[in-house]
């Protein structure tokens, strides 16, 4: 199954799906690599029972959908991928609360997927090989920035194109040897909170 890049929502039994936090967490797993219902069972410590419902939920409404089957041991093994890597809310869907709360579930797995991928990474990742940042193969930073929501829909555009050159600059280039792992999130908010200089 080759996976889409982007899923359009198109219906409120869709969107009701995905606003499910655990099945939020689910497909979070499933988005990256396919699982069998007793593996994320064991992943996430709940019954088998519980994870095949949710599984056939997402599957029942188009979220995810079955790749492979494998026996072992006299078992059938059903291995389950989500259809795209993302998912997001037509345009009809989006003043509804399960539009939002999805949104902001899908936010909070993307973060603790980041901190799982952060624990398990090498000691190699995070070698300190020169005191100058603009050096590292890596990146941890945070920002708060006061622009208009056209500046900054202007910089997502701009850091998506940027991104999609690096990707396709991946697929074209034979010496590449090592897997890098980029995540960012960023939204509007409420009020700052890191120090403001005082204006002079």
């Amino acid at each position: 199954m080759e996976q889409k890049s982007i899923f359009i929502i198109e219906s409120y039994d869709q969107l009701k799906v995905i606003s499910d936090p655990l099945r939020t967490k689910m497909l979070m797993h499933l988005v990256e690599k396919p699982y069998t219902g007793q593996q994320l069972s064991q992943l996430f410590e709940l019954s088998r029972a519980k994870i095949l419902y949710h599984l056939r939920e997402l599957e029942k409404h188009g979220i995810i959908q079955l790749v492979r089957k494998e026996e072992k041991g006299g078992n059938i093994l059903k291995y389950y991928q989500a259809v795209a890597r993302g998912f997001i809310p037509a345009d009809h869907l989006l003043t509804y609360t399960e539009s939002q709360e999805a949104t902001r579930q899908s936010y909070i797995e993307v973060l603790q997927r980041a901190r799982t991928r952060v624990l398990t990474a090498s000691e190699e990742a995070f070698a300190l090989k020169t005191s100058h940042p603009e050096e590292w193969p890596r990146i941890s930073l945070q920002s708060e920035i006061k622009v208009s929501e056209e500046a900054f829909v202007s910089f997502l555009q701009k850091y998506r194109a940027l991104l999609t050159e690096l990707q396709q600059t991946a697929s074209s280039d034979s010496s590449a040897k090592q897997d890098y792992y980029l995540m960012i999130t960023g939204f509007q908010i409420d009020e700052p909170l890191f120090q403001q200089k005082a204006k002079e």
